[in-house]
């Protein structure tokens, strides 16, 4: 796809509007971190292909590792997506990323990964 295209949509089930607005509005305290989309279900081309390229060159230490590990555990998809489709491994790269030069935990990366959930539906029950 050319750089200037969108990935728009869910991959899974169909959006709901409600979880939809509190991702959006979730993802707003990252918007100074250009890794980090604003809409989990509308992604610049630009920015899949950057985050990808991250996944492939950044080479996490043993330490980065568990703190990537951990991160799996505690998303609510069990990692950057709940199958391995192009979500996957783009969120990988930007965790990838996000470990390395940004010192992000295992929370912060599970609780971004959460608000990118791409796969559609509530994707969470209110307490």
């Amino acid at each position: 796809m050319p750089d200037d295209a969108r990935v728009q949509g869910s991959c899974c089930s169909p959006m709901d509007l409600h979880r939809y607005q509190e991702q959006v509005e979730g993802l707003k305290k990252y918007a100074d971190i250009p890794q980090i989309p604003g809409d989990p279900y509308d992604v610049p081309v630009k920015l899949a292909k950057q985050l990808f390229e991250y996944q492939k060159m950044i080479q996490l230490t043993p330490d980065q590792q568990t703190v990537y590990d951990q991160a799996m555990q505690i998303s609510e998809e069990g990692g950057p997506c709940c199958c391995r489709c192009w979500r996957w491994f783009a969120f990988e790269g930007q965790a990838k990323y996000l470990i390395t030069k940004l010192d992000w935990s295992a929370q912060q990366v599970a609780e971004l990964w959460d608000l990118e959930d791409g796969c559609g539906g509530s994707g969470h029950e209110h307490n």
